[in-house]
């Protein structure tokens, strides 16, 4: 009631539900969907929703539609409500779905459950605040993306690929799950995925009136972006400028190798130490190379692990973190991805090292606005104490997959169960 108490009540003139009900409207109504617009008029009309696609426009037009025959708070308590309602299924999936498979082989009595998704919560609520607070859709697309996982499992892979592939068309940050989900050998999965995502942007032509233009400028731009050698640079087509608080791989790679232009430097409070100042072309090469040593190592590991569902969990896990660190736009409220391998970990406690291992990351990278105010924030931005983070997690999880092949067979063996 808390959250949605506070997403409705919100009365500002521009903020990202704003933007998400007009982006639907737009495309319904087969208008310019990246025009410049404001409702404000004592500010600069900016572009709409550029890194978004136009099949975006598909899951925000029925809160349009609520926009447009009742009111905007109206269409605000809907999207809290969706966005609650994917955050009770997360909660779910996790119950039936990861936790019976992860170790111990044994399911979590219901009330220990209980405790474990409470702190699962409790540590992941600064991520869970930012994105209820500023109407963002990264729980729906966590709820769509492990839906699918579940259903994959279960060898449900139709109805697995419709979920995923509406998750992908509606914002691709999740991309890597569908090498993921080839290795494993879930490729029914895939195939279903790609025809759903295709059959989304298909939904889209004829309200654009076969318009091609909308895709073509935002494929540019996300290859612009996604290719650009110098992270500080103005991206093309009005994609977003570099901000201390996108916490992506390539933005801390930047800021830790590059050489950072004076104007972010001075934005920095508290002082601003600089970095190697590597030229931007071989702080691209590292970038690369860091992210390609990712996605390998992920598909190594599920490639090897893949026999074990404990494993699968875990790999599924580490498959979330990386997206979050190799998309070029990461913002705080993405890092609702990190929820299930939150949780697999909460499971391993009382074990020492993972109990350490919670208490520092819960140490570094809980602090936000609201404890540390505007600047410790920023500060905390431009060390990417985050980003970090991310990178010990998802190699965290990629070793417990690692581990929990053999535990799962242990456990196997002693039961009797093939």
């Amino acid at each position: 009631m808390f959250l949605l108490a506070r997403a409705t009540s919100r009365r500002e003139e521009r903020g990202v539900i704003l933007d998400h009900v007009e982006f639907g409207r737009r495309l319904v109504h087969g208008e310019d969907l990246y025009a410049p617009w404001t409702t404000d008029p004592r500010r600069p009309a900016k572009v709409l929703h550029p890194p978004y696609p136009p099949s975006f426009g598909l899951l925000t037009a029925p809160f349009a539609a609520v926009a447009e025959l009742f009111s905007m708070p109206a269409a605000r308590a809907a999207w809290a409500v969706l966005q609650l309602g994917s955050l009770a299924a997360i909660a779910l999936l996790l119950r039936r779905q990861v936790a019976p498979r992860a170790p111990p082989a044994p399911a979590a009595p219901a009330r220990n459950w209980h405790l474990l998704w409470f702190g699962t919560t409790l540590l992941g609520a600064r991520f869970v605040l930012r994105d209820t607070h500023g109407g963002g859709g990264n729980l729906v697309n966590l709820a769509l993306c492990l839906a699918a996982f579940d259903l994959a499992e279960r060898r449900r892979e139709g109805l697995a690929g419709l979920l995923l592939g509406f998750s992908l068309a509606t914002k691709p940050t999740q991309l890597w799950l569908l090498p993921l989900f080839f290795v494993l050998g879930r490729r029914r999965t895939v195939a279903y995925t790609l025809a759903a995502g295709l059959g989304c942007v298909a939904l889209t032509l004829p309200l654009m009136h076969f318009d091609l233009a909308p895709w073509w400028r935002w494929l540019e731009g996300s290859w612009r972006l996604g290719t650009q050698t110098d992270a500080f640079a103005d991206p093309a087509l009005d994609f977003p400028a570099f901000e201390w608080m996108n916490q992506s791989l390539r933005s801390g790679l930047a800021r830790w190798f590059g050489e950072v232009p004076a104007e972010f430097a001075a934005r920095v409070p508290f002082g601003f130490v600089p970095g190697l100042c590597w030229p931007p072309e071989l702080v691209a090469w590292l970038t690369r190379l860091s992210s390609l040593l990712g996605l390998t190592a992920l598909l190594v590991v599920a490639h090897r692990t893949r026999s074990s569902a404990s494993a699968r969990a875990f790999v599924f896990a580490a498959a979330l973190v990386l997206s979050v660190l190799l998309s070029p736009l990461s913002w705080k409220a993405h890092h609702v991805a990190l929820l299930p391998l939150l949780f697999l970990l909460l499971l391993r406690l009382p074990h020492r090292r993972t109990l350490l291992l919670l208490l520092a990351w819960a140490l570094c990278c809980q602090p936000g606005q609201e404890l540390v105010g505007d600047a410790g924030d920023e500060w905390l931005n431009s060390l990417y104490v985050i980003t970090a983070w991310d990178a010990v997690l998802l190699v965290v999880a990629l070793r417990r997959a690692g581990s929990a092949a053999p535990e799962h067979a242990d456990a196997a063996r002693r039961t009797g169960v093939g």
